[in-house]
């Protein structure tokens, strides 16, 4: 029987991996080299790295190329999972987190598996000791992990590795180490980011300022999404109109006002990070005598109960916190039955709209002129 024309290039990249010519992570050449290699159609090509993508042999990104996959191992007869999950945490008394990590616990429960929760409180070296601790017990316990500041480079990757490589379950959420081939629930941040800015841009702003967070991933990507949105409604970008913050400046916000208020000068909205900074700008805003929303609209992220209760109470994108702490909880268990299962999910959120923002025609500053 004639072998199809396909074949051939699954049995060169099958065999590369064999020979150990190909290993995890390397990039294959372009389908146009594949094509004159085997003297084949893109079309043939693209059809027989479909087929290895499929199988899990291969991985495709988009406008970057094929690379060949990691191969998960086997969880071993040896390796005996608990039935004790852990949960790795920055916080219990965040507005987000108690609500968040009942439902996980929850949902757990239902399923006959305990809990044992740690907080890092977002520390790097706090991660590393609960980390080293989980090692040294002999890593067991599946694990739901949020990341330490997943904006910036991490030096506790190899631990995850690690604890992964031992056949232990990890699940990361709220946010992820794009370094690491470990699955993820949590918010789409990137489309919170561009639905908050694409509010205020359809109440007619178009001087908009941004406060986001540099340490944590969700920051970086709220702030691709407010990009987004301001190239789509042909919104000249302004790098002077983003104030960046960490986690300690986040709590200290009052005490960097002239800072933040310097960047958001001339605007007429401003869309924020979270509701903890929302709130934190209303404060700022309140002493400096600038009114929300007459003199300065602000739409925030998270829509928790600091939004509504706000002195101004923020229009604010929805995190869906019970339903993703049991959608965490419902895809760690399918891990656990099934080490290959696609366990990364990701929400697209809504929008919650309250009195914090107004149309430009009814702000003080119609003129264009923006905050004083």
């Amino acid at each position: 029987m004639k072998t199809a024309k396909y074949q051939q290039v699954i049995d060169w990249v099958n065999a590369g991996i064999a020979s150990g010519n190909l290993k995890s992570g390397d990039r294959l050449e372009t389908e146009q080299e594949i094509s004159r290699r085997f003297g084949l159609s893109r079309q043939t090509v693209r059809h027989a790295l479909s087929i290895l993508e499929q199988d899990g042999t291969l991985e495709r990104i988009q406008g970057s190329g094929s690379y060949v996959k990691e191969r998960r191992r086997a969880r071993t007869a040896e390796v005996t999972l608990s039935r004790t999950v852990t949960i790795i945490s920055s916080y219990l008394d965040g507005y987000i987190f108690p609500r968040l990590l009942k439902s996980m616990v929850d949902t757990l429960q239902k399923e006959g598996y305990s809990s044992r929760i740690m907080f890092t409180s977002n520390q790097v070296e706090k991660e590393r000791s609960l980390l080293e601790e989980i090692l040294a017990e002999g890593a067991r316990d599946p694990m739901i992990v949020e990341p330490v500041m997943s904006g910036l480079p991490s030096p506790n990757v190899d631990y995850y590795q690690k604890i992964s490589d031992c056949g232990v379950p990890i699940l990361f959420f709220n946010s992820f180490y794009p370094d690491l081939d470990i699955p993820h629930v949590c918010m789409n941040d990137e489309e919170a980011g561009r639905i908050a800015t694409d509010y205020v841009i359809s109440q007619g702003h178009r001087k908009i300022a941004g406060i986001f967070k540099a340490d944590d991933g969700q920051g970086r990507y709220r702030y691709k999404g407010y990009l987004k949105a301001l190239y789509a409604a042909g919104i000249r970008f302004q790098e002077s109109r983003v104030c960046w913050i960490d986690t300690q400046e986040q709590r200290q916000m009052c005490e960097n006002s002239e800072r933040i208020l310097e960047r958001l000068a001339g605007c007429t909205a401003c869309v924020c990070y979270n509701d903890e900074v929302a709130h934190r700008l209303t404060k700022i805003c309140a002493g400096k005598f600038i009114r929300i929303p007459q003199e300065l609209s602000v739409v925030s992220i998270d829509n928790s109960e600091l939004a509504r209760l706000n002195g101004v109470p923020l229009t604010s994108v929805v995190h869906p916190m019970e339903i993703m702490g049991k959608k965490v909880a419902e895809n760690l268990l399918r891990m656990i039955e099934n080490p290959d299962y696609p366990a990364t999910f990701e929400f697209v959120p809504d929008i919650k709209i309250r009195e914090s923002v107004i149309p430009l025609s009814q702000t003080e500053f119609v003129s264009g002129k923006g905050m004083p």
